[in-house]
């Protein structure tokens, strides 16, 4: 399940409807095979900022593998056959119950009343003879303290009643999901370096909460990137005491109290006007999970670091070769404007299971094979919005990369890269640098404030080579088992070279071997083992 704020989703608020076979219209009365369906939406948590009712309505949509309760109950009774089933949403938006069909029968339906739930439980306290069936469960439910990620949902007990629908739609319930739990959320301040080195745009992060009480249990929210904001949910009609601790230009603390309706979402809006670092920018500085820069100056070793900075200055193609590039075919500065300040290097190699380094491709070596951007020649969407990354494409400057390609456009070859791969082109050009690339962003998160995890181009590399020793340096600082530090081979040495995402043709990858220099290699060989170190723009 995804939680959205309505500001970015309204779109994605309908229904979505469920059903198992085709349905009969002008029955009347009588038990038939008939499908049961029902369509679920979210009405979200009432947003209340600072006592006032705002806009902010966080809902949540639902996705494939989220599994509702429902039950039927008639006369005070469960009745047979409708008790806690199982539904499941599946790829194509379907709900598929579970063990045996529901059997319509549009008489008795008329005196069912339907209540769903969400997440679906083994046990669930259901109570039919009173009022809300669901009270002693929402009393009893249980809000974990860990709520980061896909765990929220997991604690964000929602439920709903209906009734089927009678006519052309006999047999479709709607429901509409209730939350029965309250909603904390944290609008935290930015941090904003102001930077001392001169020509650097300023760099703001959304600050995290360094540590969350709530009832002094140390509690992990929920951050929705869309807002900015971190959430944490709350026992409803329950006095709660909070102590929010941060960290900015020096640590601060908040201690709001109250109590919330169950659906209702109360936002903390934290400003500090005064959250302003002067900060001079190097290269072998550290970039944190968090966002957060460190020095390499500062004597200190961050536990979260996550790559070290190899560039300083805003690293947009159209701005560093403004006679080459345009805002157009500029994909670093049309996806991730604000990533003006320089580029950081991964602390580690990717690796594929046991591998830390092998082939780029599996093509065949006899039977020629399109490179991974020739799609864009005959794209008509995005031909002219990307730069191809083929030198072979000009004779007079096959074998000068930096003069055909001058730019930083790792991240523009590696969108290209990923484009062909999911299916633009043939998968073979590219997959197992595909397989790296993905491998390293599912492992090791990013912030908000940064791009992807992307594969370096030529240029990139060069850049990193200059400076290798002041990287390997602050590499070291982290010991090996956070850290791997560049090693230097020859030009044409065939393994421990670090593959660019900038080819020769179709069989021949650029590849750099650091003091080395970039050269050329075949992509498809495994004995060919070359390393993939990913880079990152912020």
């Amino acid at each position: 399940m995804k939680i959205y704020n309505n500001l970015s989703i309204c779109a994605l608020a309908g229904l979505f409807a469920f059903t198992s076979c085709a349905k009969e219209d002008g029955m009347e009365g009588g038990s038939v095979a008939q499908p049961f369906q029902i369509s679920v939406s979210d009405r979200g948590f009432q947003g209340i900022s600072d006592g006032r009712a705002v806009d902010e309505n966080y809902k949540t949509t639902f996705v494939a593998g989220d599994v509702v309760g429902v039950y039927g109950v008639a006369g005070g009774q469960v009745v047979e056959g409708i008790s806690n089933r199982k539904f499941t949403l599946n790829e194509k938006g379907v709900w598929e119950l579970e063990g045996n069909p529901i059997e319509y029968d549009s008489e008795l339906f008329k005196t069912i009343t339907f209540y769903a739930y969400y997440p679906y439980q083994d046990n669930v306290a259901f109570n039919p003879a009173v009022e809300d069936p669901f009270a002693d469960f929402v009393a009893n439910w249980q809000i974990a303290a860990d709520q980061g990620g896909f765990k929220y949902t997991k604690s964000d007990l929602m439920t709903s009643t209906s009734q089927a629908e009678a006519g052309r739609l006999q047999g479709k319930v709607t429901f509409t999901m209730n939350h029965r739990m309250a909603l904390a959320v944290f609008k935290m301040p930015k941090l904003v370096y102001d930077f001392t080195n001169g020509g650097l745009d300023d760099y703001s992060l959304d600050v995290a909460p360094k540590e969350l009480l709530i009832n002094d249990v140390e509690t992990t929210p929920y951050y929705d990137a869309a807002s900015g904001t971190y959430m944490a949910l709350v026992k409803p009609e329950t006095n709660y005491s909070i102590s929010c601790t941060y960290q900015g230009t020096q640590e601060k603390m908040i201690n709001p109290t109250g109590s919330l309706a169950g659906g209702k979402a109360k936002m903390y809006t934290i400003k500090d006007e005064n959250n302003k670092l002067d900060y001079t920018l190097n290269i072998g500085d550290y970039l944190c999970a968090d966002g957060n820069l460190v020095s390499i100056n500062d004597g200190t070793v961050p536990d979260n670091a996550i790559g070290v900075v190899c560039y300083v200055g805003n690293p947009e193609p159209h701005v560093t070769h403004p006679n080459n590039y345009t805002e157009t075919n500029d994909a670093l500065y049309r996806d991730y404007p604000n990533c003006t300040h320089g580029l950081v290097l991964a602390l580690k190699n990717a690796r594929d299971g046991q591998w830390d380094g092998g082939a780029f491709n599996s093509t065949s070596s006899s039977t020629r094979s399109p490179a991974y951007c020739d799609w864009l020649a005959s794209d008509e969407e995005w031909n002219g919005l990307l730069v191809p990354c083929n030198t072979e494409a000009n004779g007079a400057l096959k074998n000068d990369p930096e003069s055909m390609f001058p730019a930083f456009l790792g991240y523009n070859n590696t969108l290209v890269m990923t484009m062909c791969y999911e299916g633009k082109g043939p998968q073979n050009s590219c997959n197992n640098a595909y397989t790296y690339l993905m491998n390293y962003r599912n492992e090791v998160a990013v912030p908000s404030s940064v791009t992807p995890w992307y594969i370096p181009s030529v240029v990139c590399w060069n850049e990193v080579a200059k400076s290798s020793s002041v990287i390997n340096k602050s590499i070291s600082k982290l010991g090996e088992d956070k850290g791997e530090e560049l090693v230097s081979v020859s030009s044409g040495t065939a393994k421990n070279h670090y593959w660019t995402s900038t080819q020769r043709n179709w069989a021949t990858q650029w590849t750099h071997g650091i003091d080395g220099g970039r050269y050329t290699q075949a992509s498809n060989k495994g004995s060919l083992a070359g390393h993939f170190r990913m880079m990152l723009a912020f």
